[in-house]
């Protein structure tokens, strides 16, 4: 009998060293390949997203405001509809018509009543958009393009565009809009509408006109051009009459690089600028003048009123400097905390400051009249009637303040 023959175990055989390196290359290669892949394909995705931005930006702004525009706020000074939120944070600005908050966004004009209601809400499409306003009207204009609107609380009232880049623009209470453009033949344009978008006055400057105010009775303006006199910064304010082609008149030179220029209910003009302030008779002449001992920080002016923050650096302090149609005796006030805002009653009365912590109202040429505790996220407010609106990067708060 043979014996039956055992089977031996299967002894399998062990890759080289030189395989074993070949296959982790061959997985690593692999792995790039993926990685490549779809880091080709994210970059195609991103850059179709960003091609058609135009289509899907504005649907995702829809959106968002639909669902976070308006929300509940528990705060101690908040109630109904506040705080309302504002999408792209601080690119925004406000105004005020007709006891409504405006608020101007990169795409949108949005209308809100005092209790928070969301009145009405109109698209634009302007690059760089700024918003004005006054009385009754709101401008809207495209800094650096040639579209501009007239806005109202229930519509809108034209909509025009002019030939040259807009440089900036103002409306009256009557509802006049003029703006200042550029010019290849003059050193700008400016033109003037009334609310019906019937334009009622052009001229071609010798000097760039770098601010423009409204008459009290919207007939004619007042315009700021700015000159250097051996090293110096100059001001020269000019006022044009509507119904005239010449100028009415043209001030001195004034020492100062002019901020702003504000009428008063006289036709006489209060001018801020850079180092000082003056204001001016209705025929042009320097009445009185005052120079800042120390920085500018912000002022507002109403009514021939005017209030003015400055700033100490070394001593750090503030000053606030009020004045009622004369610049030679303001009445001065110091303070040690940061002022950030100012605001002046309508009829010059009073001026309301904001300060890190709190709200502070004072008597134009007397004492305090009221306060209020705020949070130091607010950087600026508005006011309508008893309500201040505080304004931060992406959020505004209203807080019932009388006085």
């Amino acid at each position: 009998m043979f014996k039956k023959k055992s089977k031996l175990p299967t002894v399998q055989q062990v890759p080289q060293t030189e395989d074993v390196h070949a296959l982790r290359r061959q997985k690593k290669r692999k792995r790039y390949v993926r990685r490549a892949v779809i880091f080709t394909l994210l970059v195609a995705l991103l850059l179709v997203l960003y091609q058609r931005r135009d289509i899907w930006l504005p649907r995702l702004e829809e959106m968002s405001f639909n669902r976070q525009t308006i929300r509940q706020n528990d705060g101690t000074f908040s109630e109904g509809n506040f705080p309302l939120s504002i999408y792209g944070g601080a690119a925004y600005q406000t105004a005020t018509i007709d006891n409504l908050l405006m608020i101007l966004s990169d795409s949108y004009l949005y209308m809100y009543q005092t209790d928070g209601n969301l009145l009405a809400r109109r698209q634009h499409a302007y690059g760089s958009a700024m918003l004005q306003a006054a009385g009754s009207y709101a401008l809207v204009y495209e800094s650096g393009g040639t579209h501009f609107r007239l806005e109202g609380s229930t519509r809108t009232y034209f909509e025009k565009n002019v030939s040259d880049p807009i440089v900036f623009g103002r409306v009256s209470d009557a509802g006049y809009t003029a703006v200042v453009t550029g010019s290849d033949t003059s050193a700008c344009k400016l033109i003037v509408f009334n609310k019906k978008g019937k334009q009622i006055y052009a001229r071609s400057c010798v000097e760039k006109l770098t601010e423009v105010s409204f008459r009290p009775d919207s007939g004619g303006c007042y315009g700021v051009s700015i000159h250097t006199d051996r090293g110096a910064l100059k001001s020269v304010v000019h006022h044009y009459d509507f119904k005239e082609m010449g100028e009415k008149w043209t001030s001195q030179p004034l020492d100062m690089l002019c901020i702003s220029v504000y009428n008063t209910k006289g036709d006489n003009v209060f001018v801020l600028g850079d180092t000082g302030c003056a204001y001016l008779s209705l025929a042009g002449a320097t009445t009185s003048t005052y120079t800042y001992p120390d920085t500018l920080v912000c002022a507002d002016s109403k009514d021939g009123a005017a209030a003015i923050i400055l700033r100490n650096e070394e001593k750090r302090t503030n000053k606030v400097v009020m004045m009622r149609g004369d610049a030679a005796s303001p009445n001065i006030r110091e303070f040690e905390g940061e002022i950030k805002c100012v605001s002046v009653s309508d009829g010059g009365d009073s001026a309301t400051i904001q300060m890190r912590d709190c709200i502070r109202t004072y008597g134009m040429m007397g004492g305090a009249i009221s306060q209020a505790v705020i949070s130091d996220m607010y950087d600026e407010f508005v006011r309508i009637g008893d309500y201040l609106f505080l304004m931060a990067y992406d959020r505004i708060d209203r807080l019932e303040y009388a006085g």
